[in-house]
């Protein structure tokens, strides 16, 4: 399905030649040499588990610092994916998903995450964990390919890493309240900041969101989602002697009222007559309007708790770390409309608890040696349990009749229970040779071993029998059991599931730099990452086998798996960092292969289960381009390009869509192949544009701007390539204007977001129980608000 009539090959050519005009105009090889220069603020990162100039480290990667984020009115991780090439994060059906170069996880609890999330250092393992506050930050550096040897957790597709704002030695603080008033939102950001003693210092940072919802629901007349967040954080710093200690406690809440889900196409149920007043929608829409039509009463709540004390000790010219932290959250949803529509059809409540703790020890040479080092032990155990409570009524839509059974005999309650237990044991080394002034070799190593156990248990009762009755022991003449009918109808099945497995891996990586000048340098590197093997957490069948995974003790569940096998990958990257024009620009690029093998996918089955599996091998190509130029010393630009191809190599038995338009399996008739296709989320060109002036007023005033457009090329937002899931190639502009002191002590802003009022979504998926059904999660149309600002 296209949003805009615009969508076709001239108009997507007519965007990219367009910003990449404007990238080559603003170049800083378009500029003459004898123009006057203005140093740049120099990026300083960690990615590398040291401090060190952005231009000096040897892989991709992307770093936004808090001010910038600010102003570009990046909120969420979901609002600097467009701001980083090759980065996709979204709020997915039941959980939100994250992509780097094309690859993610899909929805399923039981997945590790492809794109590791790091909190001051600290792995988030589950993708709800992505919903924690977002706020005080210092920076965000963004990680793209495997980051197999220092990080916390194998992450396959890179790594996000957010670090706080830390304590300072001076009292300071900030208050700051920006409203929406079309949508009702209103957020409030303060901290204060200072020492305690001559040896204490603390932070506290403070977040408070509400919002009003921008999608009608015409049928509870109401707008969704109502959203209200909060979030704490308190840092505390300790110096004594060559030890500082760093305790930091956060804690987050959220409570939302109603998802905006559109459903674009009902599909064919039995009977269409309880649809509803407003009629049955088309699939030809090019348009979605900001409404819905659901009788659930959705409501979501989401807690999280997190502690992290990081000691640093001076051994030496040495530095010993040490990372302590204990993580947890509850989430629950009720409620939750299976097939978007006023038909009491489908409703499911959701509950998931989980809590994990890891123990990092970390040595770092002193650096600036013809051989620096840094050497460390990981240990982290998590434990998670999910449960999902289905209704289904049938009898809404006349499935009785048709079944020719008695009306509400199928009406049923399916009851799923997850748990999975989880260790990880590791040791790693990364050393650098520096073999003369403008030749280092980048070694590392790492060994994994990864430890789990998983059980699901699923049991299915009808709602018009004596209560704890199953359907399994419902007998009805001449049609045979119910089970069987729900089996065949709704390929539900009870079972009892349980298994364990452990593996062990070596993930190497080998990196050369070349200083081509003071201002250049050139890398190469390869690498290999791997994601763990789990447990499915959302499947619906009971048939088992032991063959599915030769000498593993994995379960087959009718062209499904309870286990599912690791993902591997290798990855081949060059790249040059360049700083240019006396330091007044920055360009950086690289160009990349990574093959994967074994990737894990997990595709919504159009019932109450997901399909997961390891296909087989897939390969994805591209380039990264971003760089900064500060024109004038009131102008300063910078942007962003990414060119991504994705392929399947070998992928044979994947789901096919509601529309029909995959290529049957050659080896099942049930499945499609998705040989030779790309992947949700893979938009081929994604461009960053952002400009940044400020006028000085006199009298200690300054008129700051920003103007943003964010490019990005038709994609599926599905990962069954269902054509009603594409998005057409657009571009967004976001602008803010403030006044401000010179000094920054206040400013107040006008805020604009999708300044053109674009009608996009994030994410679809088929509708629950329908034939070729489908809906979407839509994305906020135009938002205006006022911001205003004040420190101390």
């Amino acid at each position: 399905m296209n949003l805009d009539s615009r969508n076709n090959n001239n108009y997507k050519r007519n965007l990219l030649v367009s910003a990449l005009s404007i990238a080559v105009m603003s170049s800083p090889y378009a500029v003459a040499e004898d123009v006057e220069s203005f140093a740049l603020e120099e990026i300083i990162v960690t990615a590398q588990k040291r401090a060190q100039s952005l231009q000096d480290v040897p892989i991709s990667v992307s770093a936004m610092g808090g001010d910038k984020m600010s102003e570009a009115g990046i909120e969420s991780l979901a609002d600097l994916s467009a701001y980083v090439p090759n980065l996709r994060i979204i709020d997915g059906g039941l959980t939100p998903q994250l992509f780097i170069r094309g690859i993610g996880s899909g929805s399923n609890q039981g997945f590790e995450q492809s794109v590791g999330i790091y909190t001051d250092g600290v792995y988030a393992g589950r993708s709800l964990q992505s919903r924690a506050g977002f706020m005080d930050l210092e920076r965000v550096e963004v990680l793209r390919g495997p980051q197999s040897i220092l990080f916390g957790q194998s992450s396959i597709a890179g790594a996000v890493s957010l670090i706080s704002a830390k304590p300072t030695d001076e009292f300071e603080g900030m208050v700051s309240l920006g409203h929406v008033p079309e949508f009702d939102e209103t957020e409030v950001n303060a901290y204060v900041s200072g020492p305690l003693t001559d040896s204490v210092r603390a932070r506290l940072a403070l977040r408070d969101r509400q919002e009003g919802g921008f999608v009608d629901n015409k049928f509870r007349n109401e707008d969704a989602p109502d959203l209200d967040e909060q979030t704490a954080r308190l840092t505390l710093d300790w110096t004594a002697g060559d030890l500082l200690a760093t305790f930091k406690a956060e804690v987050s809440s959220m409570e939302r009222k109603g998802r905006p889900m559109t459903a674009i196409d009902l599909g064919d149920y039995p009977t269409l007559t309880a649809i509803g007043t407003h009629g049955p929608l088309q699939q030809s829409s090019t348009r979605i309007a900001h409404d819905m039509w659901t009788d659930a009463d959705n409501k979501l709540e989401f807690d999280s708790h997190s502690f992290v004390l990081n000691l640093e000790y001076g051994l030496g010219e040495h530095t010993l770390t040490s990372i302590t932290a204990y993580s947890e959250y509850e989430y629950k949803e009720d409620n939750y409309d299976g097939e978007g529509s006023e038909v009491n059809l489908v409703s499911l409540d959701m509950t998931e608890d989980f809590d994990q703790l890891s123990q990092e020890l970390r040595l770092t040479s002193p650096g600036g040696e013809t051989i620096d080092y840094i050497v460390g032990l990981f240990y982290q155990t998590s434990e998670q349990d999910y449960r999902e409570d289905a209704t289904l009524t049938v009898s809404s839509i006349g499935l009785d009749v048709i079944s020719g059974l008695p009306v509400g005999l199928l009406d049923s309650y399916s009851n799923r229970v997850f748990t999975q237990e989880s260790e990880s044991y590791a040791a790693f080394g990364q050393l650098t040779w520096n073999v003369s002034d403008i030749l280092r070799l980048n070694v590392g190593l790492r060994y994994t071993r990864d430890e789990k156990k998983g059980s699901r248990d699923q049991v299915a009762f009808s709602l018009s029998a004596a209560p704890g009755v199953s359907l399994n022991d419902i007998a009805v003449p001449v049609y045979g059991s119910v089970a069987n009918i729900v089996a065949s109808e709704f390929n539900i099945a009870d079972h009892n599931l349980k298994d364990k497995y452990d593996e062990e891996n070596w993930t190497p990586s080998i990196n050369l730099q070349y200083d081509l000048s003071g201002d250049v340098m050139l890398y190469a590197s390869y690498s290999e990452g791997y994601k763990a093997a789990g447990y499915d957490a959302r499947g619906i069948n009971g048939w088992t086998s032991t063959t599915a995974f030769p000498g593993k003790s994995g379960v087959q569940l009718g062209g499904e798996s309870f286990f599912f096998d690791q993902e591997e990958a290798e990855t081949i990257e060059l790249g040059a960092k360049m700083t240019l024009l006396d330091g007044s620009a920055e360009l950086n690029i690289a160009v990349y292969q990574t093959d994967y093998t074994d990737m894990q996918v997990s595709v919504f089955d159009g019932t109450f289960g997901y399909a997961v599996q390891n296909a087989g091998e897939a390969r994805v190509r591209g380039l990264e381009l971003d760089g900064r130029w500060r024109a004038t010393e009131s102008l300063t630009l910078s942007g962003s390009l990414g060119y991504l191809d994705f392929e399947w190599l070998d992928y044979t038995a994947g789901a096919c869509n509601g529309m029909g338009t995959l290529p049957v399996s050659p080896v099942s008739a049930d499945n499609c192949d998705y040989t030779g296709k790309e992947n949700q989320h893979t938009p081929e060109w994604t461009v960053n544009l952002s400009a940044d002036y400020v006028a000085y007023l006199g009298d200690g005033l300054e008129l700051r701007s920003t103007l943003d457009a964010n490019f990005k090329d038709n994609h599926y937002a599905f990962a069954d390539l269902d054509p009603r899931s594409e998005l057409s190639a657009m571009t967004v502009f976001n602008g803010r204007i403030a006044l401000a002191a010179s000094d920054d002590s206040w400013q107040v802003a006008l805020t604009g977001k999708n300044l053109t009022d674009l009608d996009m979504f994030s994410y679809g998926s088929p509708v629950t129980q329908s034939n070729g059904g489908f809906f979407v999660k839509m994305m906020r149309p135009r938002t205006l608000g006022i911001e205003g600002l004040y420190r101390f």
